[in-house]
């Protein structure tokens, strides 16, 4: 059996804390580990030691990221650490030795071959999840549960997560349908502890209460200091001013805006060099080699990016062409980058910690709208603050704006705050197609109680029944102290309250007219009767306010005994499910998608197309993509889930007949119900994949793409190109000469900067 013991202090040169050991002796044992701690402790050593292990004993990994840029980063790494021959990359960009002994590939890769061909996974021991919290991601949630429910049930996972309060139930999801152990370890203490601080530049580094009562205060006054925005507003470069005269530098700022970015990196050029003369030498060498190794030579913005690189100034956003990402990132992790202007996606898995971290803003932008950082990834992205072994402290600061100040935007310092993991499972027609495919009713009925909010809604439920039996305690405990006579006349208390009703009536009646007046006599009288009739119990007023203090308090917890009943009562624990499958099922009959339960070519089809397949399988057996041309074919692909940024529109002329596509659509969601987001194409790039299909340059192409990103350009076109890598296997036995179509398409259209260069 492995012990703590058994497991070295050192590793690459690293004293393994307890909790790395501990976790490391878990997975020797055979378990699988859920590892819970804060960002930059260390949690990926745990991940190549188990690697290493594997390795020694022939067995095969798999490592899993939630994005593709994280996934190239450890194959770029583990290839270092373990030669070419033994790591494997498989993303919806490249595949490379994907039978290697250790094969990287995004979350929705790993998914899909577990749908479709689970034999490949023979010889895998293990499976890592990296950043596994995605798992309550609205969007993407569900990729991380089906993962989890459908791999082999002989293969261990270690799943990385910042800290989750709920981690044990996690834990327990995993152990009761997978049926082995599922061991937690949880690091609560940070290497590098944090301060957390907020900035406003009257009041240097203070807290939410101390900003509240300075507000207050200005607002009180009566020359309104706070007409004046200009003077009290608190801008980025206050704040990077100072946290470089407190020497906090470097610094990684995170801005919620992709062109706030560019904006703050190039606003604060004019007023700070951060750079030696030999640094900024040093940063404009690695600039050029980069930039002639990536051909970059003739783009505008990188040579923009550069004027700011050297003077240790950078951005980094999901806008960048990839091989600008490659060069900031390689300069910051050569400590020649001292302010770091960011989205959140800098804070996924990149591992490049800073000395202070800082935040322009409580809120971000979510897609949709703005909304406050939940506490979860307020210290997702603070976590990168404090160097272990350099620095005794992290330092962040939120940015306080008194034009736009609202309290209750920021988020909490306390990590007990820290919101749990939520299920976010639901069922693409996609899932729903691979269920009818590979198992029977009775399976699929099984497999859809397995799911982590299944598991969340029975322990709701529990926990719902477990304070209903106690407050049923307490009720009828209650019940039996209460006096039998409080609700007969003979209480003093409803006696009062009868003569309080008859008091009233009479009061009314003095001004009533016409027939109604006989009517309230009469009920004067029924009360005067009753009141006559009382043999009113003899009470003292102690007694009676005892009493209605006892009736109150039995009120009080009939209420919540009511109150819980029906939470109960709503809460579904089995087959929540159900209703989404059967609809699911009912309009991919009307399709003709599957027939008794068994797929049909259509559904066959689609079960390989894993982005919009009911908008591409429609396509596709409409005959209208054989009758298009190769440019005209990749520039109608490129439209698919491709969702605009704001102010982008669709071109007036396009490269082909949109009708066709719109038709398609139409009769998808208004003929047979689907949701907008399964039809969603839109072709704002269209014309731009057209000419780069004919050949063009891409700094040519630059020329015409007006607000669009060089990098949403690059991500758009990869994802065609994944599109009919899909299709091309969906249709290759069946119609050979369009997957060749296909593969000369994709040709034409993988290559230069769009070609991934790992």
């Amino acid at each position: 059996m492995a012990h703590v013991n058994d497991v070295p202090e050192f590793y690459r040169n690293y004293r393994l804390d307890d909790f790395q050991r501990q976790a490391v002796a878990e997975l020797m044992e055979g378990n699988s580990v859920l590892v819970s701690a804060p960002t930059g402790v260390g949690k990926t050593l745990i991940a190549d030691y188990l690697i290493d292990e594997a390795i020694k004993k022939g067995d095969r990994i798999i490592y899993t990221a939630p994005i593709k840029a994280l996934s190239n980063q450890k194959y770029k790494e583990f290839k270092a650490l373990y030669g070419e021959e033994r790591v494997g990359i498989v993303t919806g960009d490249v595949v490379i030795n994907s039978e290697a002994e250790v094969c990287l590939m995004t979350t929705e890769i790993f998914r899909n071959i577990l749908h479709q061909d689970v034999k490949r996974l023979e010889g895998v021991s293990h499976i890592i999840f990296d950043e596994i919290h995605y798992l309550s991601d609205e969007e993407r949630g569900t990729v991380w549960e089906e993962s989890i429910i459908f791999m082999p049930k002989e293969m261990r996972l270690l799943g990385l997560s910042a800290t989750i309060p709920n981690a044990k139930e996690l834990a327990a999801w995993i152990s009761e349908i997978k049926q082995h152990t599922v061991k937690v370890i949880v690091k609560k203490d940070r290497a590098v502890p944090l301060e957390n601080h907020l900035f406003e530049k009257h009041l240097g580094i203070t807290d939410l209460k101390k900003v509240i009562q300075y507000k207050q205060k200005l607002e009180a006054r009566d020359d309104a200091p706070l007409r004046d925005k200009r003077e009290w507003e608190t801008t980025h470069v206050d704040l990077v001013k100072y946290v470089a005269k407190q020497k906090g530098l470097p610094c990684l700022y995170f801005v919620f805006s992709r062109r706030m970015c560019e904006v703050k990196a190039e606003e604060l050029s004019y007023y700070k060099n951060f750079l030696t003369p030999e640094e900024s030498e040093r940063a404009e060498a690695v600039c050029d080699q980069l930039i002639a190794e990536y051909g970059l030579e003739k783009l505008k913005t990188v040579y923009q990016a550069k004027k700011l690189l050297v003077r240790g100034i950078g951005y980094h956003h999901a806008g960048l062409l990839p091989g600008l990402k490659e060069i900031v990132e390689t300069l910051f992790g050569m400590g020649l980058i001292k302010v770091m202007y960011a989205t959140e996606t800098f804070a996924v898995g990149i591992n490049y910690p800073v000395k202070s971290v800082c935040f322009d803003s409580p809120s971000k932008f979510d897609g949709v709208t703005f909304r406050p950082m939940t506490n979860l990834e307020y210290f997702q992205m603070a976590g990168r603050a404090g160097r272990r072994g350099i620095d005794t402290k992290g330092f962040v600061y939120i940015l306080v704006n008194l034009n736009n100040f609202r309290p209750d935007e920021f988020p909490s310092a306390c990590q007990d705050d820290i919101e749990e993991l939520k299920s976010q499972f639901n069922l693409t027609y996609n899932s729903v197609l691979n269920l009818n495919r590979n198992y029977d009713p009775a399976e699929i009925d099984v497999i859809l109680n397995q799911n982590f909010a299944t598991y969340q809604a029975r322990n709701a439920k529990k926990h719902f029944e477990m304070q209903l039996a106690k407050e049923m305690d307490k009720l009828n405990q209650l019940h039996g102290t209460l006096c039998e006579d409080r609700d007969n006349h003979q209480c003093p208390i409803i006696y009062s309250k009868l003569r309080q009703k008859l008091r009233k009536k009479q009061r009314r009646f003095r001004f009533i007219k016409g027939r109604a007046r006989a009517a309230i006599a009469a009920e004067i009288e029924e009360l005067k009767r009753q009141l006559a009739e009382v043999d009113l119990k003899q009470c003292t007023p102690e007694e009676q306010q005892a009493c209605a203090a006892k009736i109150r308090q039995w009120d009080e917890a009939n209420s919540r005994v009511t109150a819980l009943q029906e939470r109960a009562a709503q809460i579904i624990t089995s087959g929540r499910f159900n209703d989404d499958l059967q609809m699911k099922n009912e309009i991919l009959e009307d399709l003709d998608y599957i027939r008794d339960g068994k797929l049909l070519p259509r559904g066959e089809f689609a079960a390989l197309i894993y982005t919009q397949e009911l908008l591409v399988t429609e396509l596709y057996f409409s005959g209208y993509l054989h009758e298009l041309d190769h440019d005209q074919l990749n520039a109608l692909i490129v439209g698919i889930d491709y969702e605009p940024r704001k102010g982008e529109f669709a071109p007036k002329r396009l490269p082909f007949d949109i009708k066709p596509v719109r038709t398609i659509i139409r009769n998808l969601i208004y003929r047979y119900g689907v949701d907008e987001k399964d039809a969603r194409f839109h072709p704002s790039l269209a014309n731009l994949a057209y000419r780069w299909s004919q050949g063009v340059s891409f700094d040519e192409l630059m020329k015409d793409a007006g607000t669009i990103q060089e990098g949403d350009i690059v991500q758009a076109f990869r994802r065609g190109i994944d599109i009919m890598r899909q299709m091309k296997a969906a249709c290759i036995g069946e119609d050979p000469a369009f997957a060749a179509k296909l593969k000369e398409c994709m040709d034409k259209m993988d290559r230069d900067l769009i070609q991934v260069n790992i």
